[in-house]
């Protein structure tokens, strides 16, 4: 199969996997690792972000820092890299910005490390 080909299948896995995730650990209280789920959801509509930069709003900016904050980790998490890759094959951008370093290091890890294990199979319905 083309690699091409593969990283689609990557991102549907993904929005799937991420899906299924918040539906089962969906709770009255939360907890943190439905949060970082839930702030990670906005990866899944490429139609939504697109909106977000045509308006200049600050989530695009936010959005589009995070993306860039994951690069960071690609040596450690090789499936991150081929994510992102596709991420940019959907209109989302990896921009730097000082401005928008919202989240701590631990907090960005701890995005990693949940976008890591939603690109396997491990919440396949």
């Amino acid at each position: 199969m083309p690699d091409y080909l593969r990283s689609d299948l990557m991102y549907r896995q993904f929005c799937k996997n991420l899906d299924n995730f918040i539906n089962i650990n969906e709770s009255p209280d939360g907890n943190y690792r439905l949060k970082i789920a839930k702030e990670l959801k906005v990866l899944t509509n490429p139609n939504y972000y697109k909106k977000l930069m045509e308006e200049n709003n600050t989530q695009y900016m936010y959005i589009s820092n995070l993306i860039f904050r994951f690069q960071a980790y690609k040596q450690d998490y090789p499936s991150i890299d081929k994510f992102l890759w596709e991420l940019w094959g959907y209109g989302f951008d990896s921009i730097k910005s000082d401005e928008m370093n919202i989240d701590s290091e631990e907090t960005i890890y701890e995005k990693v490390k949940l976008l890591d294990l939603l690109l396997g199979t491990h919440y396949w319905n």
